[in-house]
């Protein structure tokens, strides 16, 4: 595998961390539109809920793809992999708790904020503990170009 393939392991993973950041933006620009200009409920709905997707299925991608594979050619990261798939399931219940607030007819912007800022501080958390951790170790993992999508969940 060239060599410049290789190195580019841990650009992918920052690089859809980087798209998560901004559909997670997104979402929160929707929110602070419809506190101040009553922004169609299906706008922010169609916002969050395209974040949630995406950071679920990245998340669902890594943890039955990328991890597993990283672990059969590097053993020594299964306590790192097992702590990163402890944020993945924390960040699965606050999505879930955010989309059913999002459900609930006593959702207000205020609340979605303050449960999309929860989600963002976690997230980011994880993310670059998550780059911390893995980028020395993705400059000597080997995969085909083309599992890209699905151990990155095509964001």
């Amino acid at each position: 595998m060239p060599r410049d393939r290789v190195h580019a392991w841990d650009l992918e993973l920052q690089n859809v961390h980087h798209r998560l950041e901004q559909a997670l933006e997104q979402a929160k620009v929707s929110i602070l539109s419809g506190k101040n200009a009553k922004a169609s409920k299906p706008d922010l709905r169609s916002h969050c809920y395209t974040f949630c997707a995406a950071l679920g299925s990245h998340h669902r991608s890594e943890d039955d793809s990328f991890f597993p594979a990283l672990v059969r050619q590097m053993p020594e990261l299964r306590p790192v992999i097992e702590r990163l798939t402890r944020d993945h399931r924390r960040l699965a219940r606050l999505l879930a708790d955010f989309q059913e607030y999002l459900d609930s007819a006593q959702s207000s912007p205020e609340r979605l904020l303050r449960k999309i800022n929860e989600i963002k501080s976690v997230m980011n958390a994880h993310f670059a503990d998550e780059e911390r951790s893995l980028n020395p170790a993705l400059h000597a993992f080997h995969a085909q170009a083309d599992d890209r999508d699905r151990m990155f969940g095509g964001i």
